[in-house]
């Protein structure tokens, strides 16, 4: 008699170089995946959904757009420029509407691409928040698991150790900004190119604008 089929994976796919690495790592070893993009508000929304959208034919997974940008307006500045992300406690969030999902869909477990560097990025992206959520999640849907398994993981190493993979880095999106182009002179683009020098892998990022 055969076993039951596990249940998918839950995949918060932002289109960015973690989130796109784990996507290509369950394809590989062929876990059943679902994924999930959450548009909440921030600047690059449009070009986040492109990449995700290429990246989701490719491997190929169907992909749930959730649509909460009406979120930006009551959190935004009133000013000229507007952040990236208007909602400082946005993994909470995401998370959140996750948990709704991953329940509607039979997922088993949730994925959350955070790295080792995201940590200095506030409390809603460190291990503890994670490990407390998890235990939230599991108490609202009985044997849902919530996990960071790149958490541990620099950039240059989620790069190099996912590039055998054959995954294609120039889909993947990592600027602040909405424009066609990498801008090259943003935290996202200076991160990511320095990750790629790091890892020793060639970066095919089509940047408008070098550092220096």
């Amino acid at each position: 008699m055969s076993g039951t089929t596990p249940p998918p994976d839950l995949l918060l796919l932002s289109g960015g170089i973690e989130s796109s690495a784990l996507l290509a790592w369950r394809h590989a070893a062929g876990h059943a995946l679902r994924a999930a993009w959450v548009d909440y508000g921030q600047r690059n929304a449009q070009r986040e959904q492109a990449a995700v959208d290429a990246l989701a034919a490719t491997y190929p997974v169907d992909p749930v757009h959730l649509d909460l940008k009406g979120l930006r307006a009551p959190f935004a500045r009133h000013a000229n420029w507007v952040g990236h992300v208007p909602l400082p406690q946005r993994n909470l969030l995401v998370l959140a509407v996750a948990v709704n999902l991953a329940e509607h869909l039979g997922a088993g477990r949730i994925l959350l691409a955070l790295n080792q560097a995201d940590q200095e990025h506030g409390p809603g992206s460190r291990p503890a928040f994670v490990r407390r959520f998890a235990e939230l999640a599991a108490e609202l849907v009985p044997d849902l698991t919530v996990e960071a398994p790149l958490l541990e993981y620099s950039k240059a190493r989620v790069i190099r150790e996912a590039t055998p993979l054959g995954i294609d880095w120039g889909m993947t999106w990592s600027c602040l900004l909405a424009q066609s182009r990498h801008c090259g002179r943003c935290p996202q683009c200076l991160a990511r190119r320095a990750a790629f020098t790091e890892a020793g892998v060639p970066d095919p990022t089509d940047y408008r604008e070098l550092p220096g």
